[in-house]
């Protein structure tokens, strides 16, 4: 019998949503000018706890980080057919939010010890037509935002974070996409914070925030641009209030996780390396296996029981057949699509099950051992 889904929405939020359904509150939104235009009191109210909580200008709501991510590089007004670099290392919406807003991605390979985009390979895929670096924090931790800065003011570049998995995490004490022009975070289901579908845009930048505002909700009575329906309900900003204040604990819960998993497994597995400064709030754990035959092994013996998976959504973006115009050989990505082992974070463990977690992974590696000396014996 599989692991259970940890509880995210609790009682008191339960009979708020109640009350919001009993008086068809469903969405304080309106196209029309007039105080309507910016959401309902509930969306309004999240937004401005967004705001106070990772001390930025400006919090966004959107009924998706996908929608998110693509009011984000639409809001730059870059001419179609500029390039925009991206790891190959993230989920399709990283990529269709540069393809879907005319532009053009251009990989850059990641690190396989944090499983973030490289610096170094940033470098190398900068042209005259780079506008702008869209850097993915994956699993829960943050990019190496400082040479990323440092890079994107040298060649005068927009950098947006994708942050969907890295709500709560911190470099020097100041949280996870508040570093870009523009960051967010994803409230999908198996999320820290979770309302089903949603996800938070911020930015520190007056201009673009504005401009997203009128994004997500058609800018028809604005002459901006057409613009989208990317608004929030108001049952999901009530969600998303009743959780934030737990955030903290959350995150806690999944370091308990990985402290107890990484003291109990054998020294072939790799955990990610947390860089100096930053810390990590593990959407999910990523393991690194030497072997992968082995890393097969331990995921044939998991699955069943537990919430594993052997790669990140498709594999890596650069691989994927909608990608085939934009192809560039990326080792480290395509590497890493052999050898990760990812355990899903967002369930309720108990230190029995993370036990047997790490004998399984631990008895797997033992007869990879066993199998390999045997080989060369022979």
């Amino acid at each position: 019998m599989r692991v259970k889904r940890a509880k995210s929405v609790d009682t008191k939020t339960i009979k708020k949503v109640t009350k919001l359904l009993k008086q068809q509150t469903l969405s304080g939104f309106n196209a029309g000018t007039g105080p309507s235009y910016f959401g309902g009191p509930y969306v309004q109210k999240l937004e401005n706890k967004f705001q106070s909580y990772f001390k930025v200008k400006h919090a966004i709501s959107v009924n998706s980080w996908t929608s998110g991510l693509h009011i984000a590089v639409n809001c730059l007004d870059i001419r179609p057919g500029s390039e925009i670099i991206c790891s190959p290392w993230s989920m399709s919406a990283t990529v269709a939010s540069i393809v879907n807003n005319g532009c053009v991605p251009v990989f850059a390979d990641i690190d396989l010890k944090t499983f973030n985009i490289d610096p170094n390979e940033i470098i190398k895929k900068i042209t005259r037509k780079t506008k702008a670096i869209l850097y993915t924090d994956m699993y829960g931790q943050s990019a190496d935002v400082t040479n990323i800065n440092k890079i994107a003011k040298k060649y005068n570049l927009y950098t947006i974070s994708d942050g969907a998995q890295a709500i709560g995490s911190t470099l020097r004490n100041q949280f996870t996409s508040t570093f870009a022009d523009i960051g967010g975070f994803s409230f999908n289901w198996h999320k820290h914070l979770d309302c089903g579908e949603g996800g938070m845009v911020v930015t520190n930048n007056n201009d673009l925030a504005r401009k997203m505002k009128m994004l997500r909700n058609h800018s028809e009575t604005h002459g901006y641009k057409f613009g989208h329906n990317y608004r929030m309900t108001e049952m999901c900003a009530v969600i998303v209030l009743g959780q934030l204040p737990k955030l903290k604990k959350f995150i806690r819960d999944r370091e308990k996780i990985v402290d107890l998993l990484r003291r109990h497994t054998n020294f072939s597995v790799h955990f990610p390396k947390i860089l100096k400064t930053h810390t990590h709030s593990y959407c999910s754990l990523p393991l690194f296996i030497d072997n992968h035959n082995c890393r097969d092994m331990m995921y044939d013996k998991l699955k069943d029981q537990y919430p594993v998976t052997n790669t990140f959504s498709r594999g890596p973006l650069n691989k994927l057949k909608l990608c085939k115009p934009f192809y560039k050989k990326m080792p480290n990505a395509e590497k890493l699509d052999k050898h990760l082992l990812d355990i899903d974070l967002s369930y309720d463990y108990t230190p029995n099950d993370l036990v047997r977690i790490a004998t399984i992974i631990n008895t797997c590696i033992e007869k990879c051992i066993s199998k390999h000396d045997n080989a060369l014996r022979t």
